[in-house]
């Protein structure tokens, strides 16, 4: 697991900008985790660029799509011929 920067909810409303910086700018996801320290009530927050990014993988995977993705990535041409797409298949 990811070791992140954490919060309580009052020290999180107090540093709100900088946490918007953190996770927009350095790309550092932070946790707000209650005064009580229940972590089951935790949340974390990341970049809308990051949350879209990993939905996206999820989606991928969810579909059985991202072994397809990843080969796609790693091809060493670089290049993509638009007419060998399948586009049915996609």
């Amino acid at each position: 697991m990811i070791n992140l920067e954490n919060y309580t909810p009052t020290s999180a409303r107090k540093n709100f900008y900088k946490i918007l910086k953190d996770v927009n700018i350095q790309r550092k996801p932070v946790t707000v985790t209650p005064a009580n320290g229940n972590e089951d009530e935790a949340a974390v927050v990341v970049s809308k660029r990051d949350w879209e990014s990993m939905a996206e993988t999820i989606y991928l995977e969810n579909t059985g799509e991202l072994p397809k993705a990843r080969e796609r990535s790693t091809d060493d041409s670089g290049t993509t011929n638009i007419d060998d797409i399948d586009w049915d298949k996609l």
